[in-house]
């Protein structure tokens, strides 16, 4: 009788196993999906690359695999990726905006090198610098903010998988004629 009594108690402990594993599964499905549905809707509307709207380089498409992959990378939990993702996406925003910057007066500064005055050229040359360290400061605020809503172990995968995932772009992309200036 007590041989029966513990074969079913390790019965119902293997059932609790598998019924946390299905949770798991189910939460990991969950949050892959709401990080793609926000990763969308934050999405910036009307931005187009060199290949028009057809192009696999579309920002919106670009951002959502970013979403999957890190969200599978560093194996958020519900609350983690609610108190993360509004950082994340917030970091991304104001670096965006700076390298945008730093790629225009680049692009300025190539096309027309040999017509600006060196007063115009150092003016873009000091912005470009003080753009470099306007990129770290931010690197060194969300690095912070980070450690505050993720495990330093989580935030280190976090790096990981952001380096990972540019790789993979690079590759992906990388002979993509919307990839390419012409």
């Amino acid at each position: 009788m007590a041989y029966r009594l513990n074969e079913v108690k390790e019965h119902a402990g293997l059932q609790k196993a598998d019924n946390k594993i299905r949770i798991m599964k189910t939460n990991k499905i969950i949050i892959t999906s709401l990080v793609l549905f926000l990763g969308l809707s934050f999405s910036v509307l009307g931005q187009e690359r060199k290949g028009g709207k057809d192009c696999p380089l579309d920002d919106e498409k670009i951002k959502a695999e970013k979403i999957a992959f890190i969200t599978e990378e560093i194996d958020l939990t519900v609350k983690e990726a609610q108190q993360f993702w509004p950082v994340y996406n917030e970091y991304n925003e104001k670096m965006d905006a700076l390298f945008k910057e730093e790629h225009s007066i680049s692009r300025d500064i190539k096309k027309n090198i040999s017509t600006l005055s060196d007063k115009d050229l150092e003016t873009k040359l000091d912005r470009l610098v003080e753009i470099k360290e306007e990129k770290a400061e931010l690197e060194k605020t969300y690095h912070d903010k980070y450690k505050k809503v993720l495990p330093v172990k989580k935030v280190a995968l976090l790096y990981q998988a952001d380096r990972e995932f540019r790789k993979h772009l690079l590759q992906k992309y990388k002979d993509h004629p919307c990839a390419t200036d012409k």
